[in-house]
């Protein structure tokens, strides 16, 4: 009798586990994201201008309704045009006119936590982007150009809400602050920075 108890017991606490594991959508889902951009620090010394050229794209496997694991993606272009002014150069000033770019696509492993349930209108959730990004630097001296690529390490916190159309909806709306840290050193620049914002759609398929 004691070890049926006792078979009865795990059964019920493995039911428990796996309804605290059970999930409202179905595991996979896609996010895309129209981005802005706002450079900070030395990197706003280089190209003040904010980025109204982005994108994020992304994928995520849920563990539960609550933590989830992914990858993403994305693009911005950070550009200003300076207008003609003499520089000082080796041997001799140099007059031209300025045309600076910096161009990012960050790779990031990402987990994010919800702090709402899934049968929430309002999903806030906080995630946490690790990984690389290729860094392309070009600045115009006029017709000619300064240039070099490199790839650094770049970590990305952020802040954001899901929206669903409809309780357990796997359509929502997404939008999110994140803020971008990399170690790229070139010329004037050095280090990346900036915060973004992110609006677009998420949705989980089977």
């Amino acid at each position: 009798m004691k070890s049926i108890k006792t078979i009865i017991l795990v059964l019920i606490g493995s039911l428990g586990v796996s309804s605290a594991f059970a999930q409202s959508r179905p595991p996979v889902s896609f996010n895309v994201n129209y981005s802005i951009a706002q450079p900070l620090g030395s990197l706003s010394d280089y190209a003040k201008n904010t980025s109204f050229r982005g994108w994020t794209v992304g994928f995520q496997y849920a563990l539960n309704d609550r933590l989830s694991l992914g990858l993403k993606t994305g693009f911005n272009d950070f550009y200003e045009r300076v207008p003609r002014a003499v520089y000082p150069g080796k041997g001799e000033d140099v007059s031209a006119v300025q045309t600076r770019t910096l161009q990012t696509i960050p790779i990031l492993a990402t987990v994010q936590y919800s702090l709402a349930p899934a049968d929430a209108r309002v999903i806030p959730y906080a995630g946490l982007g690790v990984g690389t990004a290729n860094m392309n630097y070009e600045k115009y001296w006029g017709e000619f150009v300064e240039q070099e690529n490199k790839w650094a390490f770049q970590v990305s916190p952020e802040l954001g809400v899901n929206v669903p159309f409809g309780k357990y909806s796997p359509f929502m709306l997404n939008a999110n602050v994140q803020y971008n840290y990399a170690p790229f050193k070139v010329n004037e620049i050095s280090n990346f920075s900036s915060i973004q914002a992110n609006i677009g759609v998420k949705f989980h398929i089977q």
